[in-house]
């Protein structure tokens, strides 16, 4: 009942948005901004997001490595496109999340360490993007006297280091562990302190962590390079470092288990925030309709990676092993 009272909220909540702007926003406007498209522009931009997510899976594989976990880029590469597939009909990121931790467990030889290799590669991908946003603001001085834009940074920063404290801290865990009724404790509690301590595994590796951040910051770069060429397409004179000041914050946003699959929650942030560098909201929803039909593209292809290779997909022999042996240079 409880699951289905929150889906039921964030059906409700994502129709809320939607509802907000079709009626705030002018369509035809949207539609000759879309009609005017330069179609090689378009193919450009798609062409670098794919590289943006061949960097998830290179970063992903970087760090079930550094859990001693041997994978192929093309197996990782799989699962990512998988997890795609399945953000298409669950909220957000977090049910893409789930199948892949579901995807590589039998890969792994305990189950922490699944569930911490998504959740460390969330951690790493999220602290870089909200790191390229406060970076390109900084470089922005038109943003610098918009309050909400600021706001908005501050909330995420705080918002994230509260996750780290909580994810990272023994103590915390501990304190939760005496606090929590003890039959539920003693279900999820021994699961909980596994994953923590795999997660330390990661944190004390700076090898692994300046390589992913590294792997992060290009996709990044990828990511807001894919919608400046979308808005070359649509003859948008902004620049590239207003996509790189607005993009990596709206992903920060639309990564929330909020809206299904982002929609409404994407094209609000993007609207609210483009306007901050001088974009009419018909034209930052066409480039949320670019990155929706990216997404929703990269699902359908991993939706079609996951019927063809299902049951198949083939296992490198050693590719499981001890997972608390972090990576040797």
């Amino acid at each position: 009942m409880k699951k289905m009272l929150i889906t039921g909220l964030r059906l409700t909540l994502t129709a809320a948005m939607l509802a907000w702007i079709i009626s705030e926003v002018d369509l035809q406007s949207v539609g000759a901004v879309l009609a005017q498209a330069s179609p090689a522009w378009l193919a450009l931009g798609a062409a670098v997001n794919m590289i943006s997510v061949v960097m998830a899976a290179w970063r992903w594989q970087r760090i079930l490595a550094g859990l001693g976990v041997a994978k192929r880029l093309i197996q990782v590469l799989r699962l990512v496109l998988v997890g795609a597939f399945f953000n298409m009909f669950l909220p957000s990121s977090v049910g893409g999340d789930v199948m892949k931790m579901v995807l590589i467990a039998p890969d792994v030889s305990h189950r922490e360490v699944a569930v911490s290799s998504v959740l460390m590669d969330r951690v790493i991908g999220l602290a870089v993007t909200i790191g390229v946003g406060l970076v390109a603001v900084l470089l922005l001085p038109s943003v610098w006297g918009e309050p909400a834009v600021i706001a908005t940074l501050a909330m995420a920063v705080v918002v994230f280091c509260a996750g780290m404290v909580t994810i990272f801290n023994r103590g915390l865990i501990d304190v939760a562990g005496r606090v929590a009724p003890r039959f539920i404790w003693g279900r999820v509690g021994p699961m909980i302190l596994r994953v923590h301590e795999s997660l330390m595994v990661i944190g004390r590796s700076p090898r692994v962590l300046l390589e992913t951040a590294g792997i992060s910051v290009l996709r990044q770069i990828a990511i807001c390079l894919s919608v400046y060429c979308a808005g070359l397409a649509f003859g948008l004179g902004l620049p590239p470092l207003a996509y790189f000041a607005t993009v990596p914050i709206a992903v920060a946003i639309t990564a929330l288990p909020v809206a299904i699959n982002g929609l409404g929650l994407q094209d609000n942030a993007l609207i609210f925030l483009l306007a901050t560098v001088g974009l009419g909201a018909a034209e930052a929803l066409s480039l949320s309709i670019f990155l929706h039909v990216l997404r929703n593209g990269l699902g359908l292809l991993g939706g079609l990676v996951f019927a063809l290779t299902r049951g198949r997909a083939a296992r490198a022999p050693d590719n499981a092993a001890e997972p608390m042996t972090p990576d040797r240079p």
